[in-house]
């Protein structure tokens, strides 16, 4: 009997289906008019939806209201998650999930959250979804109770305060839900939004390279969705691999941004549930040099020359390109290269259109936006030669090992799924201890952006890369330019083992649990995931 990819891994769906249904709410009933919970209905045959014109779209920049308002925060926010129709790609409006609330007497829709390093943020969720959710933080150090894992879930109805100080470095960070088995549902459905973390570093960089934060600096939330005809998002829970026909940065769907003939930073994060993207700048059909200039969690020692960058779900990179010597009316596209996707996790190819209709399959070229270069051309510039300061990478003994593997139809780590353990912490570390991991992707697999909460890593070592990636790779440890930074995702090819060195030290005290799974969205929610304890004692 042939099985296709969606039945693959539907065994997390089915065999663990009562874990599917939110705990907060009981019935199915509770759920079956709600408009983005409804089962998709695809016409048969399928029909072939005329694809929009691109890039006729202004994108949009950090504003003072609706999406993507820029919050700095000098006082305690109250945000609300709602089903709010929105309109997004213009006709029906969508029905988008969000973080919504007032600021200033100003309304704000999955706001751009900016601090101060060493701020206390405080902030109230309201849940008026019908059912649970949360706002984890991705990519910050916090205890377990402002973490936002599914281990503290917001019911409905009810409220929380995430209350903690954020010491973390300078960077771009990231928030959305992560309720258990139901992230991908809500992120997919339109909630997360972008954390800038900020000091007297990053001012004096902005500063040496005359730049302006909404203007010359620019946020960029990437993310693929699966749109109807009638313009709403469209997401069944169980599936593997969710990707989307429209891609949207900033909200806007494949949008043009007007630029000068100057130098503009880049602050990209990719806000899809599966889709990994392989970043270049491309002008008639060459890619051109940029910058890296810092990673997931903060800047890299010195800036890394580069024409592409993997960027995998919940990975962010910062990068500086100069159009300055490029000519005038020129359009430079943001373009994912095609790539070897790896899908070898011995599911027979189906037809996309049946699953996710109008979507480019995973690993082939896709643009994502237009860049207009206009006016006259600036002085060219080069980013610092030093960037930051970072500790010597320390290498050490393997501490402990973990295997990413498919059995039975379930993704594994070491023949476990979150399914069977729950929230039983698999093994406890020693507070302040430095351990070594090694994480390794089985052959017959797909590539696995895997992801701990609360802590930071560096990556020390890639074994048995594809050629892909040893390609970008310079060095005996295989280490590509966006290894050579602090970071809280890293993906892991299938074949692949790699080495992260975790400093496990923290402020706070008592038993603090976290989550460490892979952000593939549907593959977490389908128990690729694992949680562990940080404590006094190990």
């Amino acid at each position: 009997m042939t099985i296709n990819r969606r039945e693959l891994l539907m065994l997390a769906g089915s065999a663990a289906a009562a874990w599917l249904m939110p705990r907060s709410v009981g019935a199915q009933s509770d759920h079956a008019h709600h408009p983005l919970l409804e089962p998709r209905r695809f016409p048969t045959p399928v029909q072939r939806i005329a694809p929009p014109p691109k890039f006729v779209t202004p994108l949009r920049l950090p504003g003072h209201e609706d999406l993507m308002a820029s919050l700095r925060l000098d006082a305690p926010l109250e945000l609300y998650s709602r089903v709010v129709p929105i309109p997004l790609l213009g006709g029906p409006h969508t029905l988008m999930w969000c973080y919504e609330g007032e600021h200033a007497g100003r309304l704000v829709r999955n706001p751009l959250l900016r601090v101060r390093r060493g701020q206390e943020l405080a902030i109230r969720l309201r849940n008026e979804l019908p059912e649970s959710t949360t706002i984890h933080w991705h990519g910050l150090n916090v205890d377990e109770r402002n973490d936002g894992s599914g281990l503290h879930p917001v019911l409905p109805g009810a409220s929380n305060l995430y209350r903690f100080a954020v010491k973390d470095a300078a960077s771009m960070y990231w928030y959305h839900p992560h309720p258990h088995y139901r992230t991908g549902l809500h992120i997919h459905s339109g909630m997360s939004g972008l954390l800038l973390v900020e000091d007297e570093r990053e001012d004096q960089l902005r500063a040496s390279l005359d730049l302006e934060f909404g203007v010359t600096e620019i946020p960029l939330l990437i993310q693929d969705k699966q749109i109807s005809e009638k313009n709403q998002f469209q997401y069944e829970v169980g599936d593997d691999d969710w990707i989307g026909n429209r891609v949207l940065v900033n909200w806007t769907p494949e949008p043009y941004f007007q630029a000068e003939r100057r130098a503009y930073r880049f602050r990209l994060l990719n806000a899809s549930n599966a889709r990994p993207f392989n970043i270049a700048f491309v002008l008639d059909g060459v890619a051109l040099d940029f910058w890296l200039l810092g990673t997931d969690a903060g800047l890299l020692d010195r800036p890394q020359r580069v024409k592409q960058c993997f960027l995998a779900p919940a990975q962010r990179l910062d990068v500086l390109i100069d159009f300055a010597r490029l000519p005038a009316a020129s359009r430079v596209r943001l373009t994912s290269l095609a790539f070897d996707p790896m899908e070898n996790d011995g599911a027979p190819l189906v037809d996309l259109h049946l699953e996710h209709p109008g979507a480019t399959p995973l690993g082939e070229a896709l643009d994502l936006m237009a860049i207009d270069l206009e006016g006259k051309a600036a002085r060219p510039i080069r980013p610092p030669s030093r960037l930051a300061s970072l500790p010597k990478v320390r290498n050490a003994p393997v501490t402990r090992s973990f295997r990413v593997h498919i059995e039975g139809r379930r993704w594994l780590i070491d023949g476990r799924n979150h399914h069977d353990d729950m929230d039983t912490p698999r093994f406890r570390v020693r507070r302040g201890d430095y351990e070594v991991w090694e994480i390794a992707n089985d052959t017959v697999s797909m590539p696995h952006p895997m992801h701990i909460h609360a802590f930071r890593f560096r990556v020390l070592e890639r074994i048995g890369s594809p050629a892909q990636i040893r390609e970008q790779a310079a060095g005996r440890a295989g280490l590509t330019p966006q290894d050579r930074g602090w970071t809280d995702t890293v993906l892991v090819w299938p074949g692949e083992r790699v080495r992260i060195g975790i400093d496990f030290s923290q402020p706070f005290t008592g038993d603090q649990t976290y989550m460490f799974h892979c952000h593939n969205l549907e593959h977490e929610d389908q128990g690729l995931m694992l949680s562990f304890v940080v404590g006094d004692e190990a």
